[in-house]
């Protein structure tokens, strides 16, 4: 089993609107983190889920160009940028 597949983003709004977009999918861990939010996203082992999960950030990130979410997984960190 991978470790959880981790999203961070810079405000509540869109770390609430980001656990809304996979509630229901698998097991989630929404808390604060170091000025930011971060969400956990247990059990993200396939790759239908992740697409899933990267589709979410996408979508809360779309509209604000300035927007910004770091996301980790297997190891590594990759940004993505609203549009």
């Amino acid at each position: 089993m991978r470790e959880p597949l981790v999203v961070r983003v810079e405000d509540e709004t869109r770390a609430i609107a980001l656990a809304h977009e996979l509630i229901g999918l698998t097991r989630l861990d929404l808390r604060r983190r170091d000025g930011g939010w971060e969400l956990a996203v247990d059990g993200a082992d396939t790759d239908r889920l992740v697409v899933r999960v990267l589709d979410a950030v996408r979508q809360v990130l779309a509209g604000e160009p300035t927007a910004t979410a770091l996301v980790q997984m297997d190891g590594r960190e990759y940004q993505m940028n609203g549009e």
